[in-house]
């Protein structure tokens, strides 16, 4: 018995469901009633099918016109749906019927042998169709992958620069001051709605490519993986720079100021690119010549800005070029001078004075990105009370982009890089709760993987269930669920366990209130998707590391 082969039935009768449950009474089908097209169309999205017999006559939303509905939803579009009716018009119900997807019909009373008949063929149908699906997920997964993920990121990227233009333009024509105040709230939830929607289908890709990585591949296919994920971060750090952008205007972007070497910071940003810097055979030469280059600064936010600078100077310049890294210290002494310096495609003159802007490219030609990075860059230099320009001869003449930062006493202890903890033991239990199937399916096998012991839940309900009966050590949720939130779970398992468990957020939601709201919750860690495994591991890691021996 398969009980995954679901077959949905619909009519407003229940004394009709009855019979269609004894027609169809068979250990290989599992039947699902509803009553209504309301009913069926919340079925749907629970659950997957493999058939739908549906009655035309019914009040309210007729079969034709749920069928339709069906149809136009890519989740269950491809469903087979066989019409029920009594009173059979041939020429009319033909029309409709397969206007809206039908592929067959049936009349009332019905012949058991026929419904049968019909039924066992789309059901084999379903199950082939399921087997040839998963013999395809083999090398061929990842060129496929890669041609999605390129398509799905052109796409996004398009509607994400339109939707923000077009939110900026409406921003600036908001004269009176309440008026701004509403629009930038609105900014907000849509740039927060808009990391959700983004970052939630990236979640899976990175999953999935990591478990490519993890299979003995022939190089080209390895290339495919490795350009995946690049372009999945890529897609990430775009988002990461619109809420940037957006917390910087607000006002709610905050530094945690503490002494920092510069040149630590430079030698850690240089380790982030040098796969890409490899790639490209871009050499970067050293010349860190500052003598105290220590300031009082947020040593995360400045790796971002030299991160920043060091990506645009590879993306700008040729394979094979250089790229030179200088610091030096201003006379008499009370400033730290970082340049940064390319072979690449310049600016246009006329584009020197408004390459810090958002939105803005110094290229004429088009280049990839929203033009963001140069303005948070920007942004983050003058928080920290320093400064940053640029110089370019022209097209083609390469550019120099200058930091200055105010030197600090050498006595304070510089901030030190964040340790890696080391993994945790094998076997610790965890309870792993979220929505998006892709997204758990992949993070369970990479979890199985390392030798955790997972149990598994779709929304609040079924993790209640599973928590009954299983004395799991770390909760792993998402923070959108079917059926509530995630911060309402972990307080129904805290009154449930008489204590607060050690618990993982998972959220496309990357917003500094949405952070601080699962906090509160008492989720001890938030991680923002599309989440790194590695990343998954640490967290785990730190929790298990609290807990008593």
């Amino acid at each position: 018995m398969d009980p995954s082969i679901n077959i949905l039935i619909v009519d407003d009768e229940p004394k009709n469901l009855r019979v269609l449950e004894s027609l169809l009474d068979d250990p290989d089908y599992r039947l699902v009633r509803a009553e209504s097209a309301e009913a069926a169309l919340l079925a749907l999205v629970a659950e997957e099918f493999a058939l739908l017999i549906l009655d035309i006559q019914m009040p309210g939303m007729t079969g034709f016109e749920l069928a339709q509905m069906i149809k136009e939803r890519r989740r269950t579009q491809h469903i087979p749906i066989i019409f029920l009716t009594a009173h059979y018009r041939e020429d009319e119900h033909a029309v409709l019927g397969y206007d809206v997807g039908a592929v067959d019909y049936l009349t009332k009373p019905i012949n058991p042998q026929v419904l049968r008949s019909k039924v066992n063929v789309f059901v084999d149908l379903f199950r082939k169709t399921r087997a040839l699906a998963a013999m395809n997920r083999t090398a061929q997964a990842a060129e496929d992958a890669l041609r999605i993920a390129n398509t799905e990121l052109a796409a996004r990227n398009e509607a994400l620069l339109r939707e923000a233009e077009e939110r900026e333009r409406r921003i600036r024509a908001e004269s009176a001051q309440a008026e701004a105040e509403e629009a930038n709230a609105a900014k907000d939830r849509f740039l927060a709605m808009l990391s959700h929607e983004l970052r939630t289908p990236l979640s899976p890709i990175v999953h999935a490519v990591t478990l490519l990585e993890e299979i003995e591949c022939p190089p080209a296919i390895r290339e495919h993986i490795a350009t995946i994920q690049r372009n999945v971060r890529l897609e990430a750090r775009l988002i990461d720079d619109l809420l940037d952008l957006a917390r910087i205007r607000n006002g709610k972007l905050r530094l945690e100021l503490q002494p920092v070497e510069i040149h630590e910071v430079l030698r850690q940003a240089i380790k982030i690119c040098q796969s890409e810097l490899t790639a490209r055979r871009i050499q970067v030469v050293e010349k860190l010549e500052a003598s105290g280059a220590q300031v009082r600064g947020d040593f995360a936010r400045l790796q971002q800005v030299f991160w920043n600078l060091l990506t645009n100077a590879a993306k700008f310049s040729p394979d094979g070029s250089v790229i030179e890294i200088r610091t030096r210290t201003s006379d008499p002494g009370s400033l730290v001078v970082v340049e940064i310096a390319d072979q690449g495609v310049g600016i246009a003159p006329d584009k020197v004075d408004r390459i810090f802007d958002a939105f803005e490219q110094g290229a004429h030609h088009s280049q990839t990105g929203l033009g963001l990075g140069l303005a948070i860059c920007k942004a983050l230099v003058q928080m920290h009370s320093g400064d940053i320009f640029v110089r370019s001869e022209g097209m083609n003449q390469g550019s120099t982009f200058t930091i200055q930062l105010i030197q600090t006493s050498s006595d304070s202890q510089p901030s030190e890089v964040q340790k890696t903890e080391p993994a945790p033991p094998p076997g610790v239990r965890l309870l792993v709760v979220e929505d998006h199937h892709d997204t758990l399916t992949t993070l369970t096998r990479l979890l199985e993987r390392r030798g955790y012991k997972i149990r598994t839940a779709g929304s609040i309900t079924e993790a209640l269930a599973v928590a009954r009966e299983y004395d799991f050590e770390v909760l792993i949720s998402d923070i959108g669920l079917p059926d509530g939130r995630g911060t309402e779970l972990l307080e129904q398992l805290t009154t449930m366990r008489g204590q607060p468990p050690a618990a993982i957020a998972m959220s496309g939601f990357g917003m500094d209130d949405d952070l601080e709201r699962s906090r509160q919750a008492g989720f001890t860690e938030h991680l923002t998707k599309p989440i790194e495994f590695a990343a998954l591991q640490q967290a785990i890691s730190r929790l298990v590391k609290k807990m008593p021996a």
